[in-house]
């Protein structure tokens, strides 16, 4: 028996002409035969490469069974919170019937109880980040904050907390389910106008133009750069204004060693590497 050198499936030898997983032509050299150091070297090539696409594709299918786990943990969240608001519904009717003086501190106790249930919604991510203070930032409006720290969440998966930038190889090896993640949440939270996909959209709509993005988004007006500290932190922002991954101190200047417009093709060339 030997296995597969892509996919690592265990095969009989000399009898399997193609992996029955991955499809790998598993037919022996000739006896006789003695290759060419140029054509060993073109297979290597070939075989790095199909390890690659292999591992890609079960990355992809791992994310995908993950998300719809979420999902269903998520609708069964959705089921036990109706179960619990019907509950509530009924011992306040209760109290009213009752004794009136009584509801205010036991609503203050219902509360306590409440809150300190724990959230078990898990968070997407290869590396193990815990995404929920980006979900209560971006659920209670405080665009900013919610901004700011992704910039965080981003520095701490590529370990340049020291640093504060990205480097071309930092984003390039970003994990893709984290980016996945981060763009979700900005979009589900906003309503579709916020996130790294809308971002990227329009910058497919301009034929990768930074400047012509910049004045789409709201980054540049009227030919003036906009500093950080001037971005619109509202609904009522231009779609894709945020969140602000590219650069940091004013939009052209860019972070680290790359220039704004660096940064952002680079990080849309991720995107589209994971279809997001």
């Amino acid at each position: 028996m030997s296995d597969c050198p892509v996919c690592g499936t265990r095969y009989t030898a000399e009898k399997t002409e193609f992996c029955s997983i991955c499809g790998w032509d598993l037919t022996p050299y000739p006896p006789r035969a003695k290759p060419s150091k140029t054509y060993l070297k073109q297979e290597q090539v070939r075989l790095q490469w199909a390890k690659k696409m292999w591992e890609s594709a079960r990355n992809q299918q791992n994310w995908s069974a993950r998300f719809d786990e979420l999902q269903q943990e998520l609708q069964q969240g959705a089921i036990a919170r109706s179960h619990i608001q019907s509950q509530l519904e009924w011992v306040l009717y209760r109290l009213e019937q009752l004794n009136p003086e009584l509801i205010a501190s036991t609503l203050g106790r219902l509360e306590e109880k409440i809150s300190a249930i724990p959230d078990s919604t898990p968070a997407i991510s290869e590396v193990g980040m815990d995404y929920r203070q980006l979900a209560k930032l971006l659920e209670t409006g405080k665009w900013r904050k919610a901004d700011e720290h992704t910039w965080e969440i981003l520095l701490q998966i590529a370990v340049r907390e020291d640093e504060g930038w990205l480097s071309a190889a930092d984003i390039d090896g970003f994990p893709l389910t984290d980016l996945r993640t981060i763009d979700q949440l900005w979009q589900q939270y906003s309503s579709g106008r916020f996130g790294l996909s809308v971002q990227h959209q329009i910058w497919e709509s301009v034929g990768g133009k930074y400047t012509e993005l910049c004045d789409r988004v709201g980054w540049r007006v009227k030919e003036n750069w906009k500093y950080y500290s001037e971005l619109s932190w509202g609904e009522n922002a231009p779609a894709g204004h945020l969140p602000v991954t590219a650069w940091r101190q004013r939009a052209c200047y860019g972070a680290g060693k790359l220039t704004a417009a660096e940064n952002f093709a680079r990080i849309c060339a991720k995107l589209a590497t994971g279809g997001i």
